[in-house]
């Protein structure tokens, strides 16, 4: 809990925010010896209370205060006790890697012994157990550790604060820094930088004091260009680019994957920028994961005897593809009896109710027209799960390549029609879908099954049934009940925005919903003001207020647990908010 740092802005465990000291620092940062003061280590002092009482006497100023602390090896705990440091002003304190022990409460923690965290391993286990262990609206500072090559990753993993140490310190050691990597600046016959420092380097020659200079102006502007990604949502795609600089930065992205809980917790149900699948590492995304963990246990599909398999296309949504509208063209009138699952990959399986829901929406993949190993595992994967939840009496594949392939030696038994768009391809997956549809049952309305889809998708199983009880009449991307009042509109990038009729049909789930005090908020919900939030609300989720005195529905800023656990920052963007 703090008074001095609050967080603005989040993409996943990368964050924006503000630490007020003598000066507003925007996060992340670089910070510098400026910015804060330390008692030092306690072996600095005759006894264990010159120690404290040096901490003491740092009280009362405006800079970060860090009292005396006890050096310990990386996996070691403390060998002392240090009393806490009880101020007004704002706090830091360095915790240990690896210690169990929970830390006391600060404004900001110092991760010690950063700089020895070489291997990957220890640098994910590090950074992610201890944010685990602090206030979410605390930051945490990794000291002597930042590079221009490793800044995006540590941002990503969830470090708020770093600095320049081990870019001066390698100026000294004749290092020199790009985002691309570390050379010695000997072994250089040219440097690949064209900034004031090189240029006076190039024809005065080098020395420590310009390459230190060089060195923290590569740093600074990777901090520009990092903070850029957060700010455009795209940290992710970024950081995958950046790993590849180095191996030990692409083991420590993988590892980190292997958080998913600490990943999923963190990362918004959906962004404004478009998800890029560039790599092997896009398909262990949170993203992928969510998406079809929720089609396989949130969605249910309509009743249909028939089941027809497509492929994706470039342009998202599917159906304005120009392959799609073929397909559509070729089935004609028989849509209404059969059910369509378009295959792509990385996201496996993407029903038609549901292509406008993020990321189905919005992301982009290399296209090479073959599969590798991994994607064709995950989708056999999850098309034998789907199938297991969800029967079909007959099944008809247009899928052509090695996505056929996959489809067949899965053992599904359907009628593979060898893909295509032509109009030999076209005629025969019309013929097979009209001796599929034979006696089939009609399917409702394709606009309701979207918003039931939907609604389940996003507020859990059983919310479609609860949205559209009773009469529904659809109005072009609204819903309303029988009286006409507006239940929920479905919004352009795919999400649902509810009305307060349909908050309040929504409300007896028990789900996503935001407890607070005995209050009517205004504008934004603050973090202080929630007593208690659903655990599955996370950045981006529309949910729905509940008071004593207060209904209301809005826009997650912060996860569910962040909200109960947080004392500065804006919970909830409402849109509609009434008196009980």
């Amino acid at each position: 809990m703090t008074k001095y740092f609050e967080v603005l802005r989040r993409d996943g465990p990368a964050r924006m925010g503000k630490l007020l000291l003598e000066r507003q620092i925007s996060t992340p940062a670089l910070i510098s010896k400026d910015d804060y003061v330390t008692a030092g280590s306690v072996y600095s002092y005759s006894s264990l209370e010159e120690a404290i009482s040096a901490g003491e006497a740092l009280k009362g100023k405006k800079k970060l205060v860090f009292p005396a602390y006890v050096p310990a090896a990386l996996r070691s705990e403390p060998a002392l006790e240090v009393a806490p440091l009880d101020t007004d002003g704002p706090k830091g304190l360095l915790v240990h890697p690896f210690s169990i022990q929970k830390p006391e409460k600060a404004d900001v923690y110092a991760l010690g012994n950063a700089a020895a965290l070489n291997n990957p391993r220890d640098l994910v286990a590090a950074v992610a157990g201890l944010r685990e262990r602090i206030a979410p609206d605390t930051a945490l500072y990794a000291p002597a550790l930042a590079t221009p090559a490793n800044l995006a990753l540590l941002v990503y993993l969830g470090i708020d604060l770093l600095d320049g140490i081990r870019m001066m310190a390698d100026g000294l050691l004749g290092r020199y820094h790009t985002r691309d990597g570390v050379w010695k600046a000997s072994d250089l016959a040219e440097l690949p930088c064209r900034c004031q420092h090189c240029r006076d380097m190039s024809s005065g020659g080098v020395s420590a004091g310009r390459l230190a200079s060089h060195n923290l102006q590569k740093l600074e502007e990777e901090l520009l260009a990092v903070r850029a990604a957060v700010r455009s949502e795209s940290i992710r795609e970024y950081v995958e680019r950046q790993v590849r600089v180095a191996p030990d930065q692409t083991a420590a992205l993988r590892l980190l994957d292997q958080e998913h809980s600490y990943l999923e917790r963190r990362a918004p149900v959906a962004r404004r920028s478009k998800f890029y699948a560039n790599c092997s590492e896009s398909l262990a995304r949170v993203e992928v994961s969510r998406f079809a963990e929720r089609i396989l246990s949130r969605y249910t599909a309509p009743k249909s005897d028939v089941l027809l398999l497509l492929p994706c296309s470039a342009k998202k949504p599917y159906s304005l593809s120009r392959s799609h509208r073929l397909f559509a063209e070729a089935v004609g009138g028989r849509r209404r009896y059969l059910h369509e699952l378009i295959l792509t990959s990385p996201l496996a399986l993407v029903p038609r109710e549901l292509e406008e829901a993020y990321p189905a929406a919005s992301y982009d993949v290399p296209v090479t027209g073959r599969w590798d190993r991994e994607e064709r595992a995950w989708l056999a994967v999850c098309l034998e799960a789907y199938l297991k939840r969800n029967r079909y009496s007959r099944v008809v594949a247009h899928l052509e390549g090695e996505l056929e392939e996959t489809v067949r030696e899965s053992g599904l038994d359907a009628v593979y029609t060898g893909g295509g768009i032509g109009s030999a391809a076209l005629e025969r997956l019309g013929l097979a879908v009209a001796e599929a549809c034979r006696e089939a049952v009609r399917l409702p309305d394709l606009r309701l099954l979207r918003y039931r889809a939907h609604a389940d998708f996003y507020f859990g199983q059983g919310a479609g049934e609860a949205l559209l009880e009773g009469k529904i009449v659809v109005r072009g991307r609204e819903i309303q009940d029988e009286a006409k009042k507006p239940l929920a509109s479905w919004t352009i990038n795919g999400s649902m925005a509810l009305s307060m009729q349909g908050a309040k049909r929504l409300e007896r789930l028990g789900r996503y919903i935001v407890r607070i005090g005995d209050f009517l908020p205004r504008g934004s919900l603050l973090a202080p003001g929630v007593v208690e939030a659903d655990e599955q609300i996370r950045p981006g989720d529309e949910v729905i207020v509940v008071g004593e005195k207060a209904f209301g529905v809005g826009r997650a800023r912060m996860s569910g647990w962040e909200m109960a656990a947080s004392s500065r920052g804006v919970a909830v963007d409402l849109r509609h908010i009434v008196e009980r």
